[in-house]
């Protein structure tokens, strides 16, 4: 009974149980294939080997190129303005224009100055006939001072006499009392001479005071209508004009901005780590100079001073250069890069830039594995052949030692690399400053 269940069990569900049995058995035929399948002798991995170039490591003495960027200033700018009310009569320079010390810019309208400074010499012509007049007066009170004085005097005596004749009944009251009338009166009149003599000095200082301060009016007057030529104060160019013939100013408006070409410079930012090395020299009073290239032409630069302040946000501090060349100075606002010659420096390795990973960090290659070092950058420098390299300095670099000069992306310390033959035996194309000046 137990047999027939069974197999009609089997009969049942041999549609799904047959192709369970062939998977079954694809499988274990794999797994046997597998098992069974011989096996390769294993290789051991080999470590890639990256060919590099490498100079050897050289150190000497260098004068470190700074390369910065500068814009152009004017220290000695000027804008000129109108001190008078007027009109533009002539404008005489333009925009752009080179003109020399004293020479005529702006020509106002000056009827109106003449005018006043006739109205204001008139008034010192006044005062000053008012002085002689004052003058002449006191000599005239100190020459009547003396008849006044014999005058009275006189009436003195004239009244004694009266006073004599009453006392003997021979001169009557009335007689008496005009001449002591007499007496009086020209005494008051000597008193009131004596008063303007002694008056004459106060009259004089303040005819004096008004006649300084008329010709004070008239030389006002004078120099409005001076003004009223607009001059070069100093030989320039004119940077900027703002008014044209026939326009009235004020007093106060800008007329014309010029600014003196021999007195530009270039204002441009030093680095911190720089600054006490070349304020030492500075101090020293050794010249520390610069080059610049505008518009095709080499310009000359000498260190000046440091800027008094810091703007916000900056990391160094302005240098202010002085322009040597006298040919051309440029505009001021032109940018300009220019290259800072360092004070020169001993024990300094020039490397090519792609000897420089990152900003501090170098390889030299030791039993062919490269070796990381920190290096202390200092500046640029260009050699014989004119190719910039990279002056840096570091203390763990040995004279001799293999320095990569492979910019390679995976570079690390313990790299196994392979030196170029060609590069092995090479030298630098780099001199030192000093040594090439030597070979000079």
């Amino acid at each position: 009974m137990a047999e027939q269940r069974a197999k009609s069990f089997y009969q049942n569900h041999i549609h799904w149980l047959l192709p369970i049995l062939i998977l079954l058995a694809a499988a274990l035929i794999v797994v046997a294939l597998i098992v069974t399948k011989p096996t390769a002798p294993s290789r051991p991995a080999k470590e890639k080997v990256w060919t590099v170039k490498v100079i050897p490591a050289e150190p000497a003495a260098y004068s470190p190129q700074l390369s910065l960027y500068g814009r152009i200033e004017s220290p000695s700018s000027s804008t000129l303005s109108s001190s008078i009310n007027a009109y533009v009569e002539k404008r005489l320079a333009s925009e752009g224009e080179y003109v020399d010390a004293g020479q005529l810019l702006i020509q106002l309208d000056n009827r109106d100055a003449s005018l006043l400074l006739a109205q204001k010499q008139a008034e010192v012509d006044r005062i000053e006939a008012l002085i002689a007049a004052e003058k002449v007066r006191y000599q005239a009170n100190i020459k009547a001072l003396k008849i006044e004085q014999e005058l009275v005097a006189l009436t003195q005596r004239t009244l004694k006499r009266y006073q004599d004749l009453s006392s003997r009944s021979l001169a009557s009251q009335n007689q008496l009392d005009d001449a002591r009338k007499s007496r009086q009166q020209q005494a008051l009149s000597l008193n009131s001479r004596q008063q303007s003599i002694d008056d004459h000095p106060n009259q004089l200082a303040q005819l004096e005071a008004q006649l300084k301060q008329a010709t004070a009016q008239r030389d006002s007057a004078a120099l409005d209508l001076e003004r009223s030529q607009i001059v070069a104060p100093f030989s320039g160019r004119i940077a900027e004009v703002n008014i044209a013939a026939g326009e009235r100013v004020r007093s106060g408006d800008a007329l014309l901005t010029i600014y003196d070409t021999r007195a530009l410079e270039v204002r441009s930012q030093i680095p911190s780590r720089y600054l006490p090395q070349l304020r030492q020299q500075l101090s020293r009073d050794k010249k520390i100079v610069a080059t610049a290239s505008l518009d095709g032409q080499s310009l000359a630069l000498t260190l000046e001073r440091f800027a008094a302040t810091v703007s916000s946000g900056n990391a160094g501090v302005d240098a202010l250069f002085r322009i040597a060349s006298d040919d051309y100075r440029g505009e001021p606002g032109r940018s300009l890069s220019l290259d800072l010659i360092m004070p020169e420096q001993s024990n300094l390795l020039a490397l090519p830039p792609q000897a420089i990973f990152g900003t501090d960090r170098i390889y030299t290659v030791k039993d062919s594995r490269l070796q990381g070092s920190t290096i202390e950058r200092v500046g640029d420098i260009r050699d014989r052949n004119g190719e910039s390299k990279v002056l840096v300095r570091s203390t763990s670099i040995q004279p001799g030692e293999q320095i990569l000069t492979t910019q390679l992306p995976n570079a690390m310390t313990g790299l196994l690399v392979e030196v170029a033959s060609s590069q092995t035996d090479s030298k630098p194309a780099t001199k030192p400053a000093s040594a090439a000046a030597r070979a000079e």
